[in-house]
């Protein structure tokens, strides 16, 4: 197993022109240790001494047992971690001031996977020599619970899923968890805007979620609102930390657009202070997710984020009422709403009354009205405005003072019997059909 993961390497450090080596006293030896655990570990012990191992230096893996101890050495001639920083490399988010960026957790996961085995982890190091990281796995059967030992009919039990390198930041899950699966038609699956400007997690994420919904991926704030332009998106999940514009800016970008304020936004940062949550909340996020967190977590919150969505949207396609404040999330849609049912109500009348006219009287140009119509309603423009016109008709035929005629002219039709044909279409029976009803 050390073996084939040290093989990974081998481009790389052919590439980085570093001399690269392993030694291992075990070749047939059986030793006790978790595969899944030991493989994070070496790879995240590796991925940490190519960060800081120059051209013309080395990386040596080392395979003994000793004292009933398996020991795993990964020491490299790089640059070495100051004495007085040494105590704190195993904290999470514990980063050496240096120009090489990473997620600031790998030590932190290794620290707690050779603790699952009972085991202890080592550093010696001197600043401008190298370091040598040492993992000692006690081989002694009893160290461990039975519950602890795999037993052989028990060997599929549940696959830990932490992730490898920088993804580990966003990935703590300690089993699957099966998500429902969604209608594979593009309208339902949804369309989630990814926000991250470090390309590794950026994909992670990306085919993490990809399984369940339609992705798209941008690199900064400013990436993100050109996509926004060109794409209709449902949820938008942005980390806070990038150039150009970060996350927060984003947001407050995206809830200040009239176009776009409806995008419910997810923040994730490694920054969990409540000062910094309330922040983003502030700038009007739907939701914080501190990292790192589990993948399960992030999909489960857009699901219900769209579930929620989608049975209120369902709610209003079954209610002839269009009540903006039962249906929209934000004050500005809100407004927005209002303001286009009153137009449509002030023109109740008028035959002439097209989409185009909505669009002018709103002042919005039409493709945009009926985007963020279809974003809050669900329904087309003319549908919204068929709607208003149904709803009101249908008070008035209750109401027993009209003919027909008369109220297919009230309500903005130039024939009763092209009135009589879509109100059928609507209720599922003519006008006449409706009165004797609400009167019975």
């Amino acid at each position: 197993l050390i073996h084939d993961n040290f093989l990974f390497y081998d481009k790389l450090a052919r590439h980085k022109k570093i001399t690269y080596t392993l030694h291992s006293e075990l070749e047939d030896k059986e030793e006790l240790f978790d595969p899944n655990y030991l493989e994070l570990i070496v790879n995240n012990l590796l991925s940490n001494a190519f960060k800081y191992t120059e051209s013309g230096q080395s990386i040596t893996v080392t395979l003994k047992e000793e004292n009933n101890y398996l020991i795993l050495q990964v020491s490299d001639t790089g640059i070495g971690i100051p004495i007085n920083k040494q105590g704190k490399i195993f904290e999470r988010f514990y980063q050496i001031e240096s120009e090489h960026v990473g997620s600031g957790i790998g030590l932190s996961l290794v620290q707690r996977l050779v603790e699952l085995h009972h085991g202890r982890i080592e550093l010696d190091s001197e600043e401008g020599k190298g370091s040598t990281f040492s993992v000692y796995l006690p081989q002694n059967i009893n160290t461990y619970k039975p519950s602890e030992l795999a037993s052989i009919d028990n060997k599929n039990e549940e696959e830990q899923v932490y992730s490898t390198n920088s993804k580990e930041m966003y990935f703590i899950d300690t089993e699957k968890v099966e998500n429902e699966t969604i209608e594979s038609g593009d309208k339902k699956r949804g369309t989630i805007l990814i926000v991250e400007d470090n390309n590794e997690i950026r994909h992670y994420l990306s085919s993490g979620l990809a399984e369940l919904f339609n992705t798209l991926e941008a690199g900064n704030g400013e990436e993100a609102l050109e996509k926004l332009k060109e794409n209709e998106v449902d949820i938008i999940v942005t980390d806070v930390m990038m150039p150009v514009m970060d996350g927060i800016k984003l947001c407050r970008n995206v809830k200040q657009n009239i176009r776009t304020c409806h995008i419910p936004v997810i923040i994730l940062s490694a920054r969990s202070e409540i000062k910094d949550q309330m922040e983003g909340l502030q700038m009007g996020a739907d939701d914080y997710i501190p990292k790192p967190f589990s993948l399960a977590i992030l999909t489960t919150k857009i699901q219900n984020m769209m579930r929620t969505r989608r049975r209120m949207l369902e709610r209003y396609s079954k209610s002839l009422e269009v009540e903006p404040e039962k249906i929209t999330f934000n004050a500005m849609d809100e407004a927005l709403l209002k303001r286009a049912v009153a137009i449509v109500e002030k023109n109740m009348d008028n035959i002439e009354f097209s989409t185009d006219e909505f669009a002018r009287e709103m002042n919005m140009s039409r493709s945009n009205l009926h985007l963020k119509l279809k974003a809050i309603t669900g329904e087309s423009t003319i549908d919204f405005i068929r709607k208003i016109r149904f709803n009101e008709a249908a008070k008035l035929l209750k109401d027993g003072r009209y003919t027909v005629a008369e109220v297919s002219t009230m309500v903005g039709f130039n024939t009763p019997s092209y009135f009589a044909t879509s109100f059928k279409k609507y209720f599922g029976c003519l006008p006449t059909e409706y009165i004797k009803k609400a009167k019975g």
